[in-house]
């Protein structure tokens, strides 16, 4: 096997988003709005021979640290070209050992992996991969389940999916005349309004705003992020900044008014977002992220059990990827910092 740079941004983008699950973080722009916050990157093809197509997309951010020089993380990368199962995991293993062995990257004291591989794949990829003696499995980075609405469905047949008490306040709202649109550039102030509107009702800690702003400007920028707005009596009411990218749409960021929570805005919002994504031949509609099945996994949170139910009520369908793993570069180091919980 092969390292190989992308030749193009187009080069890059053709195979990144032609994939069956498609990752906006391994997209080109993801990569430059990372370069636009200071952070270097890399990008890799994997390929059998120099001779041969990509079966394989790495993208790596610089995560800078004070002192030890930081690490590269691979947002939900890398990611794994095209083939039945059996194949694609064969070929993912290999790939995972290569990179293992042939990543040479600065100023980094491991490397961060977020493969994207169903762990329903345990047959045989997923179980494999935690068996790999470089890979130290870690708490996720970005979400390592999530819930992912198949929108090859019908209409009617999303809506018998959902459970009865989100299909209901689906109703509510239109009863009630909320309505949905697409939103403008100039409504990120009104996003990072509601955010913060949110972030004090919920008790949780929203991204840091002026990242939020650079993200939707340099995703959209890009035709990738785009926002969505619920209205009653033309107030915004809750919004959300969605990821389109190949066939997949993300829901990544939401926020909501503690005005008129009785007329159920955010349910709109969403069934919209998914009739929308379905009439332009999308595949997907992911939630971003949720918690696993298993309250004794390490990755999950009580503080996202209300979102957590509040998304299964869509009727998707809960996946978990095979998790995130490290790869120590300086062995001595990483075993410190991990000692003190440092990475």
């Amino acid at each position: 096997m092969i390292l190989a740079h992308p030749s193009s941004q187009q080069e890059w983008d053709e195979f990144v988003s032609g994939l069956a699950y498609t990752q906006f973080t391994q997209s080109w722009a993801w990569g430059e709005l990372q370069k636009s916050v200071g952070r270097n990157v890399e990008r890799y093809f994997i390929a059998k021979d120099e001779s041969s197509e990509p079966v394989a997309a790495l993208q790596l951010v610089h995560m800078a640290r004070p002192f030890v020089g930081g690490y590269w993380l691979a947002p939900r990368g890398p990611v794994f070209g095209a083939g039945d199962k059996e194949q694609r995991a064969e070929s993912s293993i290999q790939i995972l050992e290569f990179l293992a062995e042939e990543l040479a990257l600065p100023a980094g004291v491991f490397i961060r992996l977020e493969p994207v591989l169903l762990a329903s794949d345990t047959s045989p990829a997923g179980g494999q991969v935690s068996h790999l003696t470089s890979f130290i499995p870690h708490r996720s980075y970005n979400p390592a389940t999530t819930i992912l609405v198949d929108l090859k469905k019908s209409e009617d047949e999303l809506l018998a999916a959902m459970h009865q008490k989100t299909r209901y306040n689906v109703r509510v709202a239109e009863r009630h005349g909320v309505t949905v649109r697409a939103g403008t550039d100039e409504e990120i102030g009104t996003f990072l309004r509601l955010t913060k509107e949110t972030e004090e009702r919920d008790k949780f800690s929203a991204p840091d705003f002026s990242y939020l702003e650079k993200t939707y400007r340099v995703m959209a920028k890009a035709g990738i992020a785009r926002l969505r707005v619920a209205e009653y009596k033309r107030e915004p009411l809750a919004m959300s900044m969605e990821m389109t990218y190949g066939d997949a749409v993300t829901y990544l960021h939401g926020a909501s008014s503690s005005r008129h929570r009785n007329v159920m805005a955010p349910f709109t919002l969403h069934w919209e977002a998914i009739r929308a994504a379905k009439s332009e031949g999308k595949k997907i509609y992911d939630f971003w992220g949720c918690n696993p099945e298993d309250i004794n996994d390490a990755n999950y949170k009580p503080s996202w059990e209300g979102i957590t139910r509040f998304k299964l009520g869509w009727g998707g369908a809960r996946v978990s990827l095979v998790g995130t793993f490290d790869v120590a570069c300086k062995p001595w180091l990483y075993n410190m910092l991990k000692s003190v919980g440092r990475v």
